[in-house]
């Protein structure tokens, strides 16, 4: 069968019908190479938008501060927060923040009268699927330091100035702090090592608290509402002790005097509890 066709002129042109048997198809035809090449420009677009979302939800930078800094305010939502002392009074921010779809992080800084406030962490989203924003904050090692992460992990070392850190869903690490210290966390645990402060207070809502310190401190807290609590002192000193565990052994292996210089007081109410020598 022929479907036949007049056109202006008045010659008949002939083309084969697409149902009669056996025809193949007119010279030049290219529909199946369009499809393909429809197929790949989409590929093609979903790559380029898969990796422009990669680079603009991934940022990492280094800023380096010239004003003097003598007090340091972090306010991070989540993430991990790492302040680094430095003998060399150098203040510097490294950070690392990576978003996903709607929700969005962010490391924001300020400097006023000597004091540098640090904020930011990931906002909620509406639809969104993960965030990460970690900051290394390197500061001067006399700094008086506040810090507070509401959803992650708090890592300091190197203090001398006085120090207060606060986590609310969090474990908190400090090392070689030798400035007055104060640390708490609302569920996570806490670890002080190489502690050479005079006075130290370090609890747990829900957590573990374990100090170790390597010189005799004159008042030193360690409790925990829900976790062991372990102290670990420097043999060449007599302590005055206090311990009490609800639920739990009390052990305690150092040298003790009532009225010693320096004063202990470990507590648990949910947790063995150890005072021992380094």
């Amino acid at each position: 069968m022929v479907n036949e066709t007049e056109p202006a002129g008045g010659s008949l042109t002939s083309h084969p019908s697409p149902s009669t048997p056996g025809a193949s198809a007119p010279a030049g035809r290219r529909r199946p190479v369009r499809r393909s090449l429809s197929f790949a420009g989409i590929s093609a677009a979903a790559f380029a938008g898969l990796t422009a979302v990669f680079w603009i939800t991934h940022s990492t930078d280094t800023v380096a501060i010239e004003e003097r800094v003598d007090r340091v305010e972090i306010d991070i939502s989540s993430g991990r927060v790492e302040i680094v002392g430095s003998a060399s009074g150098e203040t510097r921010l490294d950070f690392s923040v990576r978003s996903g779809w709607s929700r969005d992080g962010g490391i924001d800084h300020a400097v006023s009268g000597g004091v540098l406030r640090v904020t930011g962490g990931c906002d909620s989203g509406v639809f969104g699927v993960w965030c990460e924003s970690d900051v290394t904050i390197t500061i001067p090692s006399t700094a008086v330091v506040t810090a507070d992460a509401s959803a992650g992990t708090l890592v300091v070392s190197g203090l001398s100035g006085e120090t207060s850190l606060q986590s609310d869903a969090g474990s908190i690490e400090v090392s070689d702090q030798s400035g007055p210290l104060t640390v708490h966390s609302d569920a996570g645990a806490v670890r002080v090592s190489g502690l050479s402060a005079d006075v130290a207070k370090v609890t747990s809502s829900a957590g573990s608290v374990e100090v170790e310190a390597v010189v005799p401190p004159r008042s030193l807290d360690a409790e925990s509402s829900a976790g062991s609590v372990r102290v670990a002192l420097p043999a060449d000193a007599t302590y005055d002790v206090e311990t009490d565990s609800a639920v739990g052994r009390e052990f305690v292996s150092v040298d003790t005097m009532p009225g010693a210089r320096h004063e202990i007081r470990a507590f648990s109410s949910a947790g063995s509890v150890e005072v021992t020598t380094r």
